[in-house]
């Protein structure tokens, strides 16, 4: 529903009213805005001047239309005569603005990355794209795609109506190939946990301090922004900034501490905001009850991993049969029999497709072993398979180097 911005003029001698209309009421540079001037004695269009403060004017019309190129404030004069006196003048403050803009992510973009740019705010769905690397402009949609083949800072300009518009809209962008303080500010993987390391946790209805935590290996440097998500409803919103470094750990906090009024299994996840995060993020859970809230508890054999260098080992199916139970809680052993460390391993947890958890282990040494432990609600499992795998993410591209699965049934 269009909004209309209404001038009322007081001619007290007489008692009535003059009314200066214009629409839209917060107009843009280049958008086309129209004035209308009523009175109740009735305007008599021959006598109509418009001055719109801008140098520009109309003459003998009640109704017209005006663009502005620029933006600022601008005094509207209209004189007229009615049908019952003459030479009767208003004038009104207009306000225009430039709210038009060019957006792009990732923010610190190297060469080869595929950058999306965002014209938002434009005034039409045609924009002539100018990337500022001597490629040649193209016409093209409000979001464009585009790749720097070489490092630098480039201006980038966009204009309305495939580049009829006067006004020309850039912004920067820097592209690097550096590494280290200086790159590009991403997330490579994200843990969620509680404080005992575990994804789920059990608590008595109305405990304090309940707390979840997310550990991030990140490169760079920048702002993270970020919501922790009860259910699916905001809970706390995150902004900071995270020095150079690969590894930093952040919290829910206490100051309210999570939710546990309301008896029953509730979710948890961190929503990243900046930077973009293209993976999913796994939800961890944890259960209020009155007393103990009892899980069925079910083993997983002890997962040797034997070979590293991207390959994938094994796949084996093994059959585990549970009773049916509102939860269920999986536990698991990982051992590495590898002759070497991994830096950085990832181990992630799938039901079919879907991620259900994930656990970084650092300095995974050879014959190390480590306890991992998932949940899993009845609402969300109906029986299926389970896969378990391992990366090592010490470098930029992840290694799959094991893969177990296992068919899960219900008895």
């Amino acid at each position: 529903m269009k909004k209309f911005f209404i001038i009322f003029i007081f001619a007290f001698s007489n008692f009535v009213f003059a009314t200066i209309i214009y629409n839209p009421t917060e107009p843009n540079v280049e958008q086309e805005i129209n004035f209308t001037v009523a009175h109740p004695d009735g305007v008599y269009p021959p006598s109509v001047f418009w001055n719109f403060g801008d140098g520009t004017n109309a003459q003998g019309v009640v109704n017209t239309t005006k663009i502005y190129q620029t933006s600022g404030i601008f005094i509207v004069s209209v004189t007229y005569d009615t049908y019952k006196a003459q030479n009767l003048s208003e004038n009104i403050t207009i306000n225009i603005f430039e709210r038009r803009r060019i957006s792009f992510i990732p923010p610190n973009p190297t060469i080869a990355t595929e950058i999306t740019f965002r014209a938002e705010n434009f005034l039409s769905n045609q924009i002539l794209w100018d990337f500022g690397d001597g490629t040649e402009p193209q016409c093209l949609q409000t979001i464009a795609i585009h790749r720097y083949t070489i490092p630098g800072r480039f201006t980038v300009s966009a204009r309305d109506w495939c580049g009829n518009s006067v006004s020309n809209i850039t912004t920067t962008i820097n592209v690097s190939e550096e590494r280290g303080p200086r790159a590009p500010f991403k997330i490579s993987f994200i843990q969620l946990r509680f404080e005992d390391g575990k994804s789920y946790k059990n608590v008595i209805k109305n405990s304090k301090n309940l707390i979840a935590y997310a550990d991030i290996k990140y490169e760079g440097t920048g702002l993270l922004i970020a919501q922790w998500e009860v259910d699916g409803v905001l809970f706390k919103q995150i902004n900071k900034v995270l020095p150079y470094a690969n590894y930093t750990t952040i919290n829910s906090g206490n100051i309210p501490s999570l939710p546990t009024e309301i008896l029953g299994i509730h979710n948890i996840t961190l929503k990243i905001i900046q930077p973009q995060v293209e993976y999913p993020i796994p939800t961890i859970r944890y259960f209020v009850s009155l007393g103990k809230y009892e899980v069925e508890k079910i083993e997983f054999q002890k997962i040797e991993v034997k070979t590293l260098g991207g390959e994938i080992v094994k796949v084996e199916e093994n059959k585990i049969k549970a009773p049916k139970a509102k939860h269920f809680i999986f536990e698991g052993k990982i051992k590495n029999n590898l002759e070497e460390k991994i830096n950085y391993a990832l181990l992630r947890i799938y039901i079919e497709n879907e991620l259900i958890d994930q656990k970084i282990l650092k300095d995974f040494k050879k014959d190390d072993e480590v306890n991992f432990e998932t949940s899993i609600s009845e609402r969300d499992f109906k029986g299926g398979r389970i896969y378990i795998l391992l990366y090592d993410i010490t470098s930029d591209k992840p290694k799959l180097i094991y893969l177990k699965k296992y068919l899960l049934t219900f008895f």
